[in-house]
Parts: C-alpha cells; sequence; structure tokens
C-alpha cells in the first residue's frame, strides 16, 4: 500500500490511520484509524482503488478541528 501523508486521528490522536477499501465491497473507501476504531466519511470511486483511497485521504485531512478554549 502507498504511503499518504494524513493527518491524526482527531478523537485518540493516534497516527496509526490508513484508508480502507469497505469490507465486501469494490467501490467504496474510507480512514479509519486502528487505535480507536474511528472512521472518516465514505468516498465512492468506480474505476481505481488507487483513486479511491487518495479521495478517502483527502476527505480525512479536509476535517476541521474545533476546540473548546474556556
Amino acid at each position: 500500500m502507498a504511503k499518504y501523508k494524513m493527518k491524526s486521528c482527531p478523537f485518540c490522536f493516534s497516527t496509526d490511520v490508513g484508508p480502507w477499501r469497505m469490507l465486501g465491497s469494490n467501490r467504496f473507501y474510507h480512514v479509519k484509524c486502528s487505535a480507536c476504531g474511528a472512521l472518516g466519511p465514505m468516498f465512492e470511486e468506480f474505476d481505481s482503488s488507487k483513486k479511491g483511497m487518495e479521495g478517502s485521504v483527502r476527505l480525512w485531512n479536509k476535517r476541521n478541528m474545533i476546540f473548546n478554549q474556556d
């Protein structure tokens, strides 16, 4: 599997995250945190698993992290 530059998990801050193909599917991809099991948004790609994984990584990295600053 290719290496992707990815943000850490927003829940447990682990860097043990990576793109996965949804079990039983050939077109749905998401990023999964191996430490806490958090899943990123689903990305659908019909033509290429490489494009599917890259798309799921793009969605994972696009998220905004908001912290309460009280």
